[in-house]
C-alpha cells in the first residue's frame, strides 16, 4: 500500500462579503444559494492524508467537496464547472514558501470534464480526477481549481471560496514521522543524538529519505527496504564530500543495529558509515514509527 496525500487549503478574497456571498454574512434563510468549494467543515485550511494502492493503472479520485452553502438539501440537480488554474500554485508557492509543482496534462484528467453534479436531495458533490497514483510517487505536486460556472442562475459562486489548492503526493508505506535515537561514532566530536518526529520522505516505491545521524536534511541518506526486510544504505538526493560515499557497514560492537526493517513494529536498526570501505565516521540509529508526516 501507499498512501495519497491530498493537502487541500481554500483560496480567499476579501471583496465579496457585501455581496453575502461568504459564509459568515449569509442570512438565515439560505439565500442567496452559494456554491463553494469547502475543503474544511470547520476553518479555510486543511489537510488530509488518503490511503491508495501504488498502482500504475488508472485510478478516480474523489479530490475536492463542491458544496451547496445552505441550511437545507438542494432542490434540484445542480451542475457546476470547475476548471483549472496553475497560477494558484505558483501564488501558493510565493505565500507559503513552499516548491510544488504542477504535474503536466498528461498525468491526470478531470473527470466528465470538471462538471460536477450536486444531487438533489444533497449538498455535496465530487470534483473527480482520473490518475495514475505511481506517476506521483516521490514528488511534491499541486494542483490548482476553480469553480468558472454554475448551469442554474439561481445559484451563486462563493466570493471566497471559489478556489482551492490541492497538493498530492503519493507515499509509500515507510514515509512518515519516526522517533531516532543513535550514536555517532566520530573521530573528534563522538556524541549521542536523539530526536522526536524526524520526517522520513518517499524516495520511490521501496526507498525513502532521511538525514544522516544528527547532520540534518541538508545531507540525507537513502534507505531501500529489500524483499527479505533488509535496508541497503547510499546517499540522499544531493550528498556531496565524503558523506556522497555513505553505505551500510555493520558495527560489530552494537549487533542489534543490523540494517533491518521490521513491519510489525515499523522499526528501522540501522548501521552505516563514511568514506568507504573503511569508515572512519560510523553511525547506529533506531528509528520508529509515530504516525504520518
Amino acid at each position: 500500500m501507499s498512501l495519497l496525500s491530498l493537502g487541500m487549503t481554500g483560496c480567499l478574497k476579501d471583496n465579496a462579503y457585501e455581496d453575502h456571498e461568504i459564509q459568515s454574512n449569509r442570512p438565515i434563510d439560505g439565500q442567496p444559494s452559494v456554491i463553494e468549494l469547502k475543503v474544511s467543515a470547520n476553518n479555510l485550511t486543511r489537510f488530509v492524508t488518503l490511503a491508495f494502492a501504488n498502482s500504475t493503472k488508472d485510478t478516480v479520485v474523489n479530490l475536492v467537496p463542491v458544496t451547496l452553502a445552505t441550511n437545507g438539501a438542494a432542490g434540484e440537480d445542480i451542475n457546476v464547472t470547475v476548471g483549472l488554474r496553475p497560477s494558484l500554485v505558483t501564488d501558493y508557492n510565493t505565500g507559503n514558501g513552499t516548491a510544488y509543482d504542477v504535474p503536466t496534462p498528461s498525468m491526470f484528467s478531470l473527470v466528465n470534464n470538471g462538471v460536477v453534479t450536486i444531487p438533489k436531495g444533497s449538498n455535496v458533490g465530487y470534483l473527480q480526477i482520473k490518475m495514475v497514483p505511481a506517476d506521483f510517487i516521490g514528488h511534491d505536486w499541486a494542483i490548482g481549481f476553480v469553480i468558472n460556472s454554475i448551469d442554474k442562475s439561481s445559484y451563486t459562486i462563493s466570493g471566497n471560496l471559489s478556489t482551492a489548492v490541492v497538493a498530492v503526493a503519493t507515499k509509500n508505506q515507510y514515509d512518515g514521522l519516526y522517533d531516532a535515537a543513535g550514536f555517532f561514532v566520530h573521530p573528534t566530536v563522538p556524541r549521542a543524538f536523539g530526536f522526536e518526529s524526524q520526517k522520513v520522505k518517499t524516495y520511490n516505491a521501496n526507498t525513502v529519505t532521511k538525514a544522516l545521524g544528527d547532520l540534518g536534511d541538508a545531507t540525507p541518506i537513502n534507505i531501500t527496504v529489500n524483499a527479505d526486510n533488509t535496508v541497503t544504505i547510499t546517499p540522499g538526493p544531493g550528498a556531496s564530500g565524503s558523506t556522497a560515499l555513505v553505505g551500510n557497514y555493520l558495527d560489530p560492537t552494537r549487533p542489534a543495529y543490523n540494517n533491518t526493517y521490521n513491519p510489525a513494529t515499523k522499526t528501522f536498526m540501522l548501521s552505516y558509515g563514511y568514506p568507504m570501505p573503511t569508515p572512519t565516521r560510523t553511525i547506529t540509529e533506531k528509528v520508529v514509527y509515530v504516525g504520518v508526516r
